[in-house]
């Protein structure tokens, strides 16, 4: 394994999701500024949301066997994100059509790199809409609340571990995928594990430092790129502490992004 070619691999990725949906978000509040009179998602309406949705994905694991079902909330996702991004350049109907395409290219090539693409859209776009329906300070304090929900989650009761491995084996894998091997981009993503063969990051720790940049375009397009600068370092050293850790085990990734794009947020005012 090269660490160092991984290493860039992962950020080339993680950095490719941040500036999309900065510059989506950017595009979108010049052409369409209806989007930022959006309603104010709360702080305990966001947590609210969370307690279901990941309550209902614990449950839909316990009685919903068939993977089919699992893939219609992967289609979902793919669907509102590239909708989103395609929005910025192109007409509504053009922006649905070109989502629908988006969905029958990761159904027709069920590949790592094809569903890289497919995340690097869904993840940048919904995202961005999220972003438009925070405040400032609310995801300030989710990413501190969810940063430390992510240490218990992992370390503690262990259920974020146990929930992901369980829908990836129901055909939903909702992280990007960095294959140890070239040849590894054209494996399929029903062979894709964990620590055997390929590095993984979740969707939660690509999009809330994304939703925080967003949300920072309303202070200055240089806190908002800062921020995922800072993301970009804390990625990095989510991957220094994954790859020389004594265990193999998973590790809560979020706090380190969010400790770096807040940082990188308070360098804006400093450069």
């Amino acid at each position: 394994m090269n660490k160092l070619k991984l290493l860039l691999s992962e950020l080339l990725l993680f950095a490719a999701i941040q500036f999309l949906g900065i510059f989506v978000a950017s595009k979108l509040m010049l052409n369409k500024p209806e989007l930022l009179v959006a309603p104010e998602i709360s702080l305990a309406a966001f947590g609210m949301i969370f307690l279901i949705s990941v309550s209902f994905i614990l449950l839909a694991m316990h009685f919903i066997k068939h993977k089919n079902g699992f893939k219609l909330l992967f289609v979902f996702l793919i669907v509102v994100g590239s909708k989103t991004v395609f929005s910025a350049f192109v007409s509504d109907t053009v922006a649905n059509i070109l989502a629908l395409v988006v969905v029958a290219l990761w159904v027709g090539l069920p590949y790592v790199f094809m569903h890289n693409l497919v995340l690097l859209l869904a993840v940048s776009g919904i995202s961005t809409e999220l972003g438009f329906s925070v405040s400032f300070s609310t995801i300030l304090l989710l990413l501190a609340i969810l940063s430390i929900y992510d240490v218990l989650a992992v370390y503690q009761t262990k259920h974020m571990v146990k929930m992901f491995t369980g829908l990836m084996d129901r055909g939903l894998l909702l992280s990007i995928v960095v294959p140890f091997k070239d040849r590894d981009w054209f494996a399929k993503t029903a062979t894709v594990r964990p620590r055997k063969g390929f590095l993984l990051l979740g969707t939660g720790d690509l999009a809330f430092p994304l939703i925080f940049a967003v949300t920072a375009l309303s202070i200055s397009l240089k806190a908002s790129l800062f921020i995922a600068l800072g993301s970009i370092v804390g990625a990095a050293l989510v991957f220094y502490l994954l790859t020389h850790q004594t265990q193999r085990r998973a590790i809560p990734a979020l706090p380190p992004i969010a400790i770096c794009s807040i940082l990188g947020f308070l360098a804006s005012f400093l450069i």
